[in-house]
């Protein structure tokens, strides 16, 4: 018998799904609709959806019943409730009790008219006034939680703080210094080298700011600019603590976005994908926003400022899975499936999303790059 390798292991559903032309993203988006205002189960609506894209009714039924947004019943009116660690502390979850109390269904549940449901989340963004919840894509956040969504009580959700205590920025860049984006990128595609951008990132030392720390020059150096390169921008935060990714996509999507086309510029990309956590609707609209401006400024499309460099860059949701946070898992929730971490190797830099060299970078990884190359590697290390 010939020995197969890791990267030869066998796929069902990537397999299935390529030859029906790859529908990973419209499987979901369909989900998603098909989800929106029913309180039924995902085995009554989602067969439908799969058979409409050529699959087996288990194609659908597998993401359907594992991402939280599709599995969790939506009435008309939809709140979810933060259940994580930082708003659970903020009341020892009596929060809870109080909104079941107050819109008169419980977690997981949808009101018998079907007017109203409540999903626990596991993450806002919101740690530092929490309790919060979203009425539809409206936040809410602070002690009158309860109050605030049965209307008795004004609306609250305060910004992000963008210093410490001290007063010290905890962000570079326009956050807190005020300055522009899309300074760098123009000149740097226009006049500049993939290898110049590579050394000066190298020379900082910039290491992945998700959590893993790895070396993202070693990531990019992976990739080899091999033919059919992606760069994925990972904007799926959820830890305890943790929303810098909210706050640079709410407030400076245009340098994420720089950080993204100078990493595909680096890795020989001509694909970038930015995925947004579905809790984060705010950050969603503001990058999908971000990215129409940029096509219509020259920053993305076939021939970037008159260059030869071609740069094609989308947005796309996440369905409520802290799991598919983890690079390899959210490489097959972008291919439809249920966002499952995959053995490793291979690795997504030799074989990722659909089989292409992929390179997944955190959101405030990517934002870091612009300042690196305007000051330099070593300035930045």
């Amino acid at each position: 018998m010939i020995p197969v390798g890791p990267a030869d292991r066998f796929d069902a559903f990537r397999a299935l799904a390529d030859r029906r032309g790859r529908p990973g993203r419209r499987l979901f988006e369909s989900l998603a609709e098909a989800r929106a205002g029913t309180t039924d189960s995902p085995g009554t609506w989602a067969p439908a959806v799969a058979a409409d894209v050529g699959l087996p009714a288990a194609a659908a039924l597998g993401p359907a019943g594992y991402y939280a947004d599709l599995a969790s019943p939506h009435g008309r009116r939809h709140v979810r409730v933060c259940a994580g660690t930082a708003c659970f502390a903020a009341q020892a979850g009596q929060h809870l009790t109080e909104v079941e109390y107050e819109l008169g269904v419980s977690v997981g549940l949808a009101s018998p008219d079907g007017e109203t449901s409540l999903q626990a989340v596991h993450c806002l963004g919101y740690c530092y006034a929490g309790p919060a919840a979203l009425d539809g894509g409206t936040p809410h956040a602070g002690p009158a939680l309860a109050g605030q969504l049965a209307g008795r009580e004004p609306r609250r959700a305060p910004a992000i703080p963008a210093a410490d205590d001290t007063g010290d920025p905890v962000l570079l860049g326009g956050v807190v210094a005020g300055e522009l984006p899309w300074q760098v990128w123009p000149q740097v595609v226009t006049t500049g080298t993939p290898d110049e951008v590579q050394r000066e990132v190298a020379a900082s030392g910039l290491r992945g700011r998700g959590g893993a720390g790895f070396r993202v020059a070693s990531k990019w150096e992976a990739a080899d600019r091999a033919p059919g390169t992606v760069v994925l921008a990972n904007g799926d935060e959820g830890d305890p603590g943790s929303y810098a990714d909210r706050l640079l996509m709410e407030v400076e999507p245009e340098r994420v976005l720089e950080g993204l086309a100078l990493a595909c510029f680096a890795c020989g990309a001509r694909q970038g994908v930015i995925l947004v956590r579905s809790e984060y609707p705010l950050a969603l609209a503001r990058m999908r926003e971000a990215v129409g401006q940029a096509y219509d400024d020259g920053h993305f499309g076939r021939s970037v400022h008159a260059t030869n460099t071609s740069l094609e860059v989308e947005v796309v949701a996440g369905g409520g899975s802290y799991v598919a946070g983890e690079e390899t898992a959210l490489i097959a929730s972008l291919e439809g499936d249920r966002g499952c971490a995959r053995p490793r190797p291979p690795y997504p830099t030799g074989h990722g999303l659909w089989g292409a060299p992929t390179v997944v970078n955190n959101v405030e990884t990517l934002a870091s790059v612009p300042w690196i190359i305007a000051r330099g590697g070593e300035t930045y290390a």
